[in-house]
């Protein structure tokens, strides 16, 4: 294995390091190369496809013959099914098939899960026929909320064990619930480091609170659907709204017991997932199995769009917490000696309530850790993995527990965090921070409004965020240079609006030293090569290295054709040009007149990427990859008589490695904070606990962040060079959302002088907390 030296580092902060790499990998893009392509900002290639209406996605897939496909779905969060009776439905208009999805005597447990589906010529004609499909069902005792299922007597969700199911989305590494049921309870993951109880109790002060956050639904502005056509007895396309091509290709190879080889499936263009677009079945309905299974009984191409009732129903959220944190501190100090945290969360009759690394891994100063977490079954359907699962709920309890800590030991916030963390990168973030957002004199301004008991009080708040760079080895791209010397790149991945399109152009442009326009890229379709799944952050870190390492062995078969074109002795004697012409001395040949040389219509190859083979200056726990780290302040505004919060602005500072596109890659990163603007303010699934269904299971009731909610959002991108792989990149998605939350969680706690400790920050919670903090003042006179 070749050993290469290269210059790792970011800001000023850059070392020479040896680094081992797999034979024939291309010396890695380090802190010393400049690229001319790579780095550079980039309007999208698929854009104008996206702003005209051309580009089509899943809803838009129109097919002769075409069917439209319904689900029946159970009105009780417990019941039993103990008649169904489809023959009625056929008898409806345009109906052409009507299938069970559950057995008579199955025990139902959530509202929204799958009975029967149908299939019609019409949308409007399969919701019809629902209407009249009879079912009967014994409704069964059933619990709802988190703490209500907590209680002893409660009624029991599952009555024997409950298997872990996991996605390409949840966290890389994570590791998997093993403890019994206890009741509705199941002990899950934890994460220990020395001996927190003993060193808590032996703590001269001890911080305890608990902190809540709420069930948070994807909200995809495409919801879950396919299409789905059989092409004879053994072979099917699928056409489908997914994160990951190849997961709904296995699955759906599974499902109907084909050759994987026989299923092709096709995103071209996909409105958005977040996580919850894994497999060819959404986590809380059987999708994929009942538009094949109808598509089969009619042969014809059939249909299935979920409406956005159902989206929010059936096909996942981000798990709610309850997590008490127990922080132990020496006040004189200011130390942090121990930290205990005991979350129960629940992902309703599914699995993965946990509560991610901030705690664990962030302050690893703290000597005695331990995180303990449960899974807390309830009647609703099952969460999934949602942009960084686990840790937008943990670091919004871990952060706002180290800003009250601070201000019980009357110490700063980012004083308490830089003694603690040892990731240094992180710590010159939170420095850089600091100064460029006026820590010190928005503090002072925050206080002087709160000691005057202004109306309009404003705060600032931080918090951090860790995330690790999850690139696989899965990925074979193809790239070609034909005599024409167009460059295609082709990949079966998907581009789920990130803008992996783009980067994969850029990539290959910057190795052949040719224009972006001159490369075109072709994705979306398992027919082109194995890609990798939209989840945990990996797809760039994936795919760019192995566009590279693709495009590195075309330009080397290329030098080969100019040495023996110009006669050299050797391919190495030659020198490229920034435009792509090759020389060896005075004799040199243009891009185009080098192409024109190629034997055959065009020079060809297949790469993948080796697994990750450096990690500076720090590596994720337990992994030997780059942990990225990442940091955000916020600042909000809030009417003291009404209780009302705007978050008036962000500024995110992030690490992605070498940044591959800058507007993509802002892009991600505002989009990461919107999404935890809403996550902190607005949204909150409803649900009714003497009906056990979700009440506001729309876009009018359940509010995301609008156009009006957006902060002003600043980015500082801090571009780091870890030797990881051929292009140094890897991903934003996950990292840019994890500490939106948490900051403007201690935003509102600096203006208010008390921390909400429950999410959604609402009016009436501030109003609450600013009772308390005058109570507190009041007493404290006393």
């Amino acid at each position: 294995m070749p050993t290469v030296k290269l210059r790792l580092g970011y800001a000023d902060q850059v070392v020479t390091k040896s680094v081992d790499i797999p034979e024939g990998e291309p010396t890695p893009w380090d802190g010393s190369v400049k690229t001319r392509v790579v780095g550079r900002p980039a309007p999208r290639i698929e854009g104008d496809l996206k702003v005209s209406g051309e580009a089509r996605y899943t809803h838009d897939i129109k097919l002769p013959k075409l069917l439209h496909a319904a689900i029946l779905r159970s009105p009780h969060p417990c019941a039993k099914l103990t008649a169904l009776d489809l023959e009625p439905a056929l008898r409806m208009p345009g109906v052409e098939a009507a299938i069970p999805l559950a057995s008579v005597g199955a025990r139902m447990l959530y509202a929204g899960q799958d009975v029967a589906a149908v299939a019609a010529a019409r949308p409007e004609q399969a919701r019809a026929a629902l209407e009249a499909i009879v079912a009967d069902y014994a409704v069964q005792p059933f619990v709802i909320g988190t703490r209500a299922a907590m209680d002893e007597g409660a009624p029991r969700v599952h009555q024997g064990a409950v298997e872990e199911k996991r996605t390409g989305a949840d966290e890389p590494g994570a590791e998997k619930a093993s403890g019994a049921l206890q009741g509705n309870v199941r002990p899950g993951r934890s994460q220990k480091r020395g001996d927190a109880k003993k060193a808590m109790r032996a703590a001269k002060l001890v911080f305890e609170a608990e902190y809540e956050t709420q069930c948070h639904t994807h909200s995809a502005l495409e919801t879950h659907g396919l299409v789905f056509r059989w092409d004879g007895a053994d072979a099917v396309t699928v056409w489908a709204s997914t994160q990951s091509i190849f997961s709904v290709r296995d699955e759906v190879a599974a499902l109907f017991g084909l050759e994987p080889a026989k299923v092709r499936v096709i995103t071209k263009f996909m409105g958005g997932g977040f996580g919850a677009k894994f497999g060819a079945n959404a986590p809380g309905t059987a999708i994929g199995k009942a538009a094949g299974e109808l598509a089969r009984a009619t042969g014809k191409p059939v249909k299935l769009m979920l409406d956005r009732s159902e989206e929010h129903r059936c096909t996942g959220y981000r798990p709610d917490s309850i997590q008490r944190v127990r922080l132990g501190a020496d006040p004189k100090s200011k130390a942090i000696t121990a930290i205990h945290v005991q979350a129960h969360g629940s992902a309703g009759v599914g699995t993965g309530a946990g509560v991610g690394r901030n705690a664990s891994a962030v302050y690893t100063k703290v000597p005695d850790v331990l995180v303990e977490s449960a899974d807390v079954f309830t009647h609703a359907g099952p969460a999934v993995a949602f942009r960084a699962p686990g840790h937008t709920q943990g670091a919004f309890a871990m952060e706002s527990a180290m800003d009250e800590l601070a201000r019980a030991m009357g110490t700063d916030p980012i004083a308490l965090r830089l003694a603690h963390d040892t990731h240094p990168l992180r710590r010159w973030q939170l420095e850089l921070g600091r100064d460029r957002f006026d820590w010190a004199a928005r503090r002072a301004e925050s206080a002087a409004r709160r000691e005057r008991d202004a109306r309009i009080r404003r705060g600032v708040g931080c918090a951090v965020s860790i995330w690790g760079d999850f690139g696989t080895t899965d990925a074979r791209v193809e790239v070609s240079v034909s005599r024409g010397g167009r460059i295609e790149v082709r990949d079966g991945v998907q581009d789920i609006g990130s803008g992996i399109t783009t980067v994969m152009a850029q990539v290959a442009a910057e190795v052949f030293g040719q224009p972006l326009d001159s490369v075109r890229v072709e994705l979306g379709d398992s027919l082109l090569g194995p890609g990798v799944g939209s989840g945990g952050s990996k797809t760039t870190s994936s795919i760019t290295p192995a566009v590279r390492n693709a495009a590195e062995a075309v330009k080397a078969e290329l030098a080969n054709i100019a040495a023996e074109a110009l006669e050299a002795s050797s391919p190495s004697k030659l020198r490229w040009g920034p435009d792509g012409s090759i020389s060896l001395g005075r004799q040199s040949l243009s891009w185009a007149e080098l192409c024109k040389r190629i034997d055959g219509e065009a020079v060809v190859s297949v790469a993948s990427r080796p697994r990750t083979y450096a990690a500076h200056p720090k590596s994720f726990p337990g992994f030997t990859t780059p942990q990225a780290a990442g940091v955000q302040f916020a600042e909000v505004e809030i009417d003291s008589w009404t209780g009302v919060v705007r978050c008036t602005q962000i500024l995110a500072i992030h690490d992605c490695g070498r940044v591959m596109n800058p507007t993509t890659t802002r892009s991600q990163i505002n989009g990461g904070i919107i999404l935890g603007v809403g996550y902190a303010l607005m949204e909150q699934r409803i649900m009714d606990p003497s009906l056990g269904v979700m009440l506001n299971a729309n876009f009018e009731a359940y509010k995301p962040c609008g156009a009006k909610d957006v902060p002003e959002i600043a980015v500082i991108l801090t571009e780091v060079a870890s030797g990881n792989n051929a292009t140094g990149a890897y991903g934003i998605g996950e990292p840019a959302t994890i500490p939106t939350a948490a900051a403007i969680a201690n935003a509102v706690g600096d203006a208010l002088g008390a921390h909400v400790r429950s999410l959604p920050i609402t009016p009436a919670k501030v109003l609450e907390a600013l009772e308390r903090a005058r109570r507190a003042r009041a007493q404290g006179a006393d």
